[in-house]
């Protein structure tokens, strides 16, 4: 395809407000919190029975209940490809940027993609197509959600929230990205995966002065953008979402009797 052409089908594809995308769920990985190990009683998250369902079922209904999805790729461990009747299901491999890969290699013709984590089980159809729908144009977009809208829905869970210059936010276990563009920044998305829990690596990665500024919440929104977009060199928007089911995704004990009430209320038997 010629530059031209791509750039063409690129503007009449944020033109289209009804365009979908594919979804990848990364659903791999092990528990490692000793609590939620014994609680949850298997030793990958999205295995968790919720429901009489794992919970990567839940995700991935949801994700095939959108408007917005084209397709879903499940990456993850072996015993998914029993546990997901008819979803498409590859093996994970060692780290998160190997199983985005091998995502993103199963969906070779995919303009945009949505990635979710396999631990969100009350995603819902609305939230996933009004955050494809309505987000800017950018090459990574990462939803964000208002502290009001969350302690509205989870008022008795414990939430971490950040403070920006427009109130205070907390992030979820999705992003939407171009796939060329990640491509080209593997070994970027590789050290902020790596860093993304310890303070002392995101520091250093963001630099000093951003940091400082996070702390203290003379940050906005769009500074976190532009500083983002320099580091990582993509042009990287946030997006406010109101649906506060993006934010949840299960991380402790206490979160599975919380996932198990929601889906009983709204999935009933």
């Amino acid at each position: 395809m010629s530059p031209v052409l791509g750039a063409f089908c690129r503007v009449a594809w944020y033109n289209n407000p009804m365009a979908k995308v594919d979804a990848i769920v990364l659903a791999g990985g092990t528990i490692n919190d000793p609590e939620f190990k014994a609680a949850a009683g298997v030793d990958c998250k999205s295995l968790l029975i919720l429901n009489g369902k794992p919970m990567a079922h839940w995700v991935v209904q949801a994700l095939e209940s959108a408007e917005s999805i084209r397709s879903v790729v499940v990456v993850g461990p072996e015993e998914l490809r029993n546990a997901l009747d008819g979803a498409t299901v590859l093996v994970e491999g060692c780290h998160e940027v190997e199983n985005l890969t091998k995502g993103m290699d199963a969906m070779p013709d995919a303009e945009r993609i949505l990635m979710v984590s396999g631990d969100m089980p009350l995603l819902s159809p609305r939230a996933i197509d009004d955050f494809v729908f309505n987000s800017p144009e950018a090459d990574i977009v990462y939803p964000t959600i208002d502290k009001q809208e969350i302690m509205a829905e989870f008022p008795d869970r414990k939430w971490i929230f950040i403070r920006a210059k427009e109130g205070e936010f907390t992030g979820s276990s999705a992003v939407m990205f171009r796939p060329e563009v990640l491509r080209l920044h593997m070994d970027a998305m590789r050290k902020v995966l790596d860093a993304r829990r310890s303070v002392g690596a995101l520091v250093q990665m963001w630099g000093i002065g951003f940091a400082l500024k996070f702390a203290l919440g003379q940050l906005s929104l769009k500074d976190a953008e532009n500083r983002i977009s320099e580091v990582l060199n993509v042009n990287g928007r946030a997006y406010v979402s109101p649906y506060p089911e993006l934010a949840f995704d299960v991380d402790h004990a206490s979160d599975i009797r919380t996932a198990e009430d929601r889906l009983s209320r709204l999935s009933p038997a």
